[in-house]
Parts: structure tokens; C-alpha cells; sequence
């Protein structure tokens, strides 16, 4: 009895591994619908055909096994089209060992068919827990139909172990089977929803903040157009009031193209960057701001290329040294430096400003927080990471308080060591590291 205890769990086995596995593996794995769609009848299949190679018990005519269960889960879930399919492949494979076992094989299989063809669309309609119960029962009675029929075609009666093991083990099995599928297959579900009103929620919060963030620069844009009606103004005074309106102006479409980015953050038009060139870029354009907070910046770049696109490439180191040179408000020192660590090009960015604690650092890349008070939106950070994260790099950084911090960006390299061009092997390996100096 304990042998054939044994046999059953080792069918169970098989059933249960489609279960747990294909449906995490779909959920888990970018795999087109129409594999999707095909890819659990193909595991019931071949878990028929692994319960009748290694059954419970088998003599010539009959063989004992648990194959029923995948064939009703495949008609009951599935559809016409997969029962049929499992039923082909139920009497086909059995037909391979012959026996008086084979023409029950036909009928079970048939049977099952026609009926979960009829149940399909009533079964699924169920709750959940009635749909284990309907599936119990109905392999409950195919197992007592089986056991029946093996009776009357065969002129020996079968083992009365084999026969009451497999009348209580088939339905309790099928109850295991349904169940847990029930439960995975609600998790998953439950996992959906839980992500949807996640995103839902933070498009909510953000739509608020953006709001809230654009309100300001524009209510003040508005009171200083106002202020050029008054026919009093001196020239210099409208001159620094449109000035002023403008900034405010500035200041919104910043907001709102941070926004954009972090919304939309995959590339769009991908390319070969040289870092170095980029780099270069980017000082030219926070030239005037360095200038006004009496911050140095020192490079040592060295012109690897990496594939992204180049405006969110450009917007990204924007962004983080934009946030190393106001971290400097009394003046200091930016370096930028260029290198090659394990197939990846790394930018590090250092600053010697005002640093940060280690909880500020952990919170770096959450929506609306900033280091800057209300002089931040706290979308600059998390467009770095979007960015970064789009072009499959990584992002670390490292500070103290009053003694700066240090940004390191890995990023995929677009060709092998190898490959790299002789400009960049002399930039690697013989060439001396170049200083850059913005002259305050």
C-alpha cells in the first residue's frame, strides 16, 4: 500500500509542476499571447503522458494512473479546442501499450471531452471555491466510472488495493490540484490590481504636485504682467519685472518637462554617445551657473561610447550636476571623471558641498522629496534614475554631511573591450588624464 501511496504522490508531482511554475514563469517572463495562450495545454499534455510512462500500477491490460485530473483541469479551464487536444493525446499515447484498458482509456476520455465542453462556460463562471468542489466531484465520478468499467471488460478484477486507493487518492489530489490553482492564479490577479492602483495612485499624487509645483511660478508670472500696467514704472523696473516673469516661466516648463521625462522615460531614438562629448555639453551649459556660485569644475573624460538617447542622456547629467553645483553655494569643487570598470563606462560626480545624511540618500528617487526645500520640486532625482534605468545602468551614491557627495553612474559599454576604437584605447591605456578647468 505504501508503494502505491508513493506512486500517486510521484503523478501528483507532476501535475502540481505546471501549476506552480508555468504561471509565475508567464507572469514573471516577457512571452508573447500566443504562447501564453498554448503553453499550459502543452505542460497538461505532457503530464498525461508522464502519469501513463510511470504509472501507479500497470499490468497487461490496465494501467492505473492519475492522468484523468490534468485532462478535466484542461477541459474545465481551457476550452473546447484544449480538451479536445488532451483527449487526442490521452488515447493516442494509450494506445501505444494496448489492452483491454485501452477502449476504457476511449470512453473516460470522451467523457470528460464532452463534458467539460459542456461545463466550460458555466464552470468559470463559478466562485472560486465552487469550482474546486464541481471538479472534485466530477473526477470523483469519472474515477468510480473508470473503476467500473475496468470491471466489466476485464474478466480478472483489479487489485481491491489499487481499486480503493485510486478511488479515494484521485479525488483528494484533485481537490490539492484545484485548489492551489484557484490560489495561484487569485494571488496573481490580486498582484495585478495591487500594481495598477499603485500606478494609479502615484500618476494621482504626482498630477497634484505638478499642479501645485506649476500653480506657483505661474501665479507669480501673473501678478508681475500685472504689475507692467502701472504706467509709473521706470523703464529699469519693467526690465527686471519681465525678467522675473520670464524666470518664473522658465521655471514651470522645467517642471513640466521633468514630468514628461519621468512619465516617458524609455529612449526613443537610441544612438551611439560619446560620454566624453556629452560631458563637455553639459559643462558649457551650467558654465554661467558655476561662474555665479564660484564652484571649479575639474573633468578627467575620456570619449567611450554607450547607447542611449541623447537628449534624456544630456538631461540626466543636467540634472545631477545642476544639484552638485547648488549644494555649493559658498563655492567649491565639481570633478567629473571618465573610466572603464567590467564591460561598463563610469561617470563619477563629486562634489565638496553641503552632503546629505543616510536617510536622505535612501530617499533620493522618490517622487516630490528634495534636499532643496521649497525650492525644489523633487522630480529632478527621480528623472536621473527613470533615465538610468531605462538605459540599463546603475546608479550609487555615496555622501556626508559639510563634506560633499559622490554620484557613480555604470553604464553598459556599446562594445566589447575588444572592439573599442584606437581613440579610446589610448585614452584607456596610454594616454595621460586631461584636465578641464572652468575659469571662474
Amino acid at each position: 500500500m505504501l508503494s502505491i501511496l508513493k506512486d500517486f504522490l510521484l503523478n501528483l508531482f507532476f501535475i502540481l509542476i505546471p501549476i506552480f511554475i508555468v504561471p509565475i514563469w508567464i507572469e514573471e517572463k516577457n512571452i508573447p499571447k500566443h504562447i501564453k495562450r498554448h503553453l499550459l495545454t502543452v505542460c497538461f499534455a505532457l503530464v498525461i503522458i508522464l502519469c501513463m510512462t510511470i504509472p501507479v500500477d500497470a499490468d497487461r491490460e490496465f494501467i492505473s494512473d492519475l492522468r484523468q485530473i490534468p485532462l478535466w483541469l484542461g477541459s474545465l479551464y481551457k476550452g473546447a479546442a484544449t480538451s479536445m487536444f488532451l483527449c487526442l493525446v490521452t488515447i493516442g499515447y494509450r494506445s501505444l501499450f494496448g489492452g483491454t484498458g485501452f477502449f476504457v482509456t476511449v470512453i473516460i476520455s470522451l467523457f470528460i471531452m464532452v463534458i467539460g465542453i459542456a461545463l466550460e462556460k458555466k464552470f468559470l463562471a463559478l466562485s472560486s471555491k465552487h469550482r474546486v468542489l464541481l471538479a472534485t466531484a466530477l473526477c470523483t465520478f469519472s474515477g468510480i466510472l473508470s473503476i467500473v468499467l475496468a470491471q466489466t471488460f476485464h474478466r480478472i478484477p483489479l487489485s481491491s488495493d489499487i481499486s480503493l486507493a485510486y478511488l479515494s487518492v484521485q479525488p483528494i489530489c484533485m481537490l490539492i490540484t484545484c485548489s492551489l490553482k484557484e490560489m495561484i492564479y487569485k494571488n496573481i490577479a490580486l498582484r495585478k490590481r495591487i500594481i495598477r492602483a499603485e500606478k494609479m495612485e502615484a500618476v494621482s499624487h504626482l498630477a497634484a504636485s505638478i499642479s501645485h509645483e506649476i500653480r506657483n511660478p505661474l501665479t507669480a508670472a501673473r501678478g508681475f504682467m500685472q504689475l507692467l500696467e502701472q504706467h509709473h514704472l521706470s523703464p529699469e523696473k519693467r526690465k527686471q519685472y519681465v525678467r522675473i516673469a520670464i524666470e518664473e516661466l522658465d521655471r514651470a516648463e522645467a517642471i513640466i518637462t521633468d514630468y514628461l521625462t519621468f512619465a516617458k522615460p524609455a529612449p526613443e531614438s537610441i544612438e551611439k554617445l560619446n560620454v566624453k562629448t556629452e560631458i563637455e555639453r553639459v559643462i558649457d551649459l551650467l558654465r554661467p551657473l558655476a561662474n555665479m556660485n564660484s564652484v571649479e569644475v575639474k573633468t578627467t573624460l575620456a570619449p567611450f561610447t554607450i547607447i542611449g538617447e541623447r537628449e534624456k542622456f544630456r538631461q540626466c547629467l543636467l540634472n545631477i550636476m545642476k544639484n552638485a553645483i547648488e549644494a555649493m553655494p559658498n563655492g567649491g569643487v565639481l570633478q567629473i571623471y571618465v573610466s572603464i570598470e567590467k564591460q561598463h563606462v563610469l561617470i563619477r560626480i563629486t562634489d565638496t558641498g553641503i552632503g546629505m545624511t543616510k536617510e536622505q540618500i535612501e530617499r533620493l528617487g522618490e517622487p516630490y522629496f528634495t534636499t532643496k526645500g521649497i525650492k525644489g520640486t523633487g522630480l529632478g532625482m527621480m528623472v536621473v534614475y527613470r533615465i538610468i534605468e531605462s538605459m540599463n545602468g546603475t546608479i550609487h551614491i555615496k555622501s556626508e554631511i559639510h563634506k560633499g557627495t559622490e554620484v557613480s553612474i555604470y553604464l553598459p559599454l556599446s562594445s566589447n573591450l575588444h572592439d573599442l576604437t584606437n581613440e579610446e584605447k589610448n585614452y584607456l591605456w596610454h594616454c595621460k588624464p586631461i584636465n578641464v578647468y572652468i575659469e571662474i
